[in-house]
Formats: structure tokens, C-alpha cells, sequence
């Protein structure tokens, strides 16, 4: 039988979604859970696909992954207490054995989150220029052969609970380091180093590939595919080890900068003058 998944994940300790030998992957220890919980015997006989590549450090909120199993019941009721506390199943769904989550997923949407205010209403103004069809070769980190050009459906920039700005942007799907890359031209304008006008100019002028913002700051955040997900019981280890982390980040972020000599949010405006030297506004 073919399970489909919602999966979460916490990507600091990741070296991305996808497995590679002696490295840690959501992958490798998704597989490595069900090895152990008995409902497949090895990554082959696992069939685990997932909706949307991620890289090292990337979170997830709503992804979608599936595998095969000939043991469906003990999956969904054991397997959220078998996986590490950083990888955890929200919901499940038997599918069509023709179920591919990387093409049954219609739509895509990440979320990014920016470490200092901003001014959100410029950022926005950018952010209505990346809807619609657009050449993002500039954004991206391209591989050969691939199709320059994606469709993004919706983007904007909101302020988050802390009042810090949030990028959300959606699309069926993405090239590799786009939405960093699109973040990285975003925090450069929010914080005044340039000018909305300048997404036009990127995306439609040949040159550099501009510098992607750092990966620990995107989520994906959701994916739409059309299946009704049954809740999985969730391990309370998980909670417990997202709040200890969110805990410590508070602290370490507050610590850090009381050790500074300049404000956090100049030091962040004038390394983001260094790694984009092409795109300021003069």
C-alpha cells in the first residue's frame, strides 16, 4: 500500500531533504525510522518520495512525502514515535499507487523570515513584481537543461507576531535557491540598500546571479495536493524539543547582542552592503 504523509521537520541538523551518503537527511532518517518500526526493510523497498526538495539547514511545516508499506496501520500509529524529535508526521492519507508527490503537489508556498524590521511597504512593492511568469534565472542556483522560467501565484511580505518582516510566496514550483535568492533582493530593499525598481531590472537583464539569503530562516511551509490527511498522535518529545529550541534561540540571539559594540540592525544593514555590492542603489 502507498502512504502519503505530512510531513514537519526542523532543518538545523539536516544536510538537506534529499539523502546522501554519511550525511544526515530527512530521507536517510525517515528510512532508517521505518527500518526499525518493522514497515519496510530497506530505503529500496521503502519507495519514500517527497514534494519538494530542500536544502541544508530549510525547514518544513507542511511537506509531502510518501513511501510504501505492507504494514499501513502500524505505520500511521507507531511511526511519529520512532522518527528523531526533529522530524514528525502531522497527518496521513492511503493514496493511488500512481501517487507522486513531487507531481501531485500543485502548489508550493515557502515562508521567510527576516531577523530585523524593515520597511515592509517597499518590500511588498517588490514582491508584486515576482507574480506572474518570470525568467528566474538570476535568483537561482540553476542546473543545466532546467527551464529557466516559473510561475508564481501569489507573493507578498506581512508583519510577523514580533512585528519583523515575513515573505510568503507561492508557486507550483521552484528552482534551486529562488526563494533565498528572492529574500536576499527583499532584505535588501527593506532595508533601504535598494529600490523595488531593481527586481525588474533582475529579472530581466542578463548577470550575476544574485547571493541567496542563509538557508536556517526558510520554512516550507505548505503544499496543496488535493488529499485529505487523517491527524497522526504525535510524539510529545517533539513539542518539548521545539520549545527548548525556540527557548534557546531567544536567549543566545539576546546574549549575542548585548555583546556588541554596534546596533544588530546596522551591522545587519552594512552586511548586506558587502554581499550584494551590484544591486545597491548608488
Amino acid at each position: 500500500m502507498k502512504l502519503a504523509f505530512l510531513l514537519g521537520y526542523k532543518g538545523d541538523e539536516f544536510a538537506g531533504s534529499q539523502f546522501q551518503p554519511n550525511k544526515r537527511t530527512v530521507e536517510g532518517e525517515f528510512v532508517a525510522a521505518g527500518v526499525g518500526l518493522g514497515i519496510f526493510s530497506d530505503a529500496k523497498d521503502a519507495h519514500f518520495r517527497i514534494a519538494g526538495r530542500t536544502d541544508r539547514g530549510v525547514s518544513a511545516r507542511r511537506q509531502v512525502a510518501s513511501i510504501t508499506t505492507d504494514y499501513p496501520e502500524k505505520a500511521v500509529d507507531a511511526l511519529n514515535f520512532w522518527l528523531p524529535d526533529d522530524i514528525w508526521c502531522l497527518g496521513s492519507a492511503e493514496v493511488d499507487p500512481n501517487f507522486y508527490p513531487r507531481y501531485a503537489v500543485t502548489n508550493r508556498t515557502y515562508r521567510y523570515y527576516f531577523p530585523y524590521p524593515a520597511n515592509i511597504s517597499a518590500m511588498n512593492e517588490a514582491t508584486e513584481k515576482f507574480v506572474g511568469v518570470h525568467d528566474f534565472t538570476r535568483f537561482s542556483k540553476m542546473e543545466e537543461g532546467r527551464d529557466p522560467n516559473r510561475t508564481v501565484t501569489s507573493a507578498s511580505v506581512f508583519a510577523g507576531t514580533d512585528g519583523r518582516p515575513v515573505f510568503e510566496v507561492s508557486a507550483k514550483s521552484f528552482l534551486w535557491n529562488m526563494v533565498r535568492g528572492m529574500a536576499g533582493v527583499l532584505a535588501l530593499i527593506g532595508a533601504g540598500i535598494a529600490e523595488p525598481a531593481v527586481v525588474d531590472e533582475l529579472l530581466s537583464e542578463t548577470g550575476h546571479r544574485v547571493h541567496p539569503a542563509p538557508a536556517k530562516a526558510l520554512i516550507f511551509w505548505d503544499a496543496e495536493c488535493g488529499v485529505v490527511f487523517q491527524p497522526m498522535r504525535q510524539a510529545r518529545e517533539t513539542a518539548r524539543m521545539l520549545g527548548r529550541a525556540s527557548a534557546a534561540a531567544r536567549m543566545q540571539a539576546m546574549m549575542t547582542e548585548a555583546l556588541m559594540d554596534e546596533t544588530p540592525e546596522e551591522m545587519w544593514r552594512l552586511r548586506l552592503a558587502r554581499e550584494y555590492p551590484d544591486i545597491r542603489k548608488s
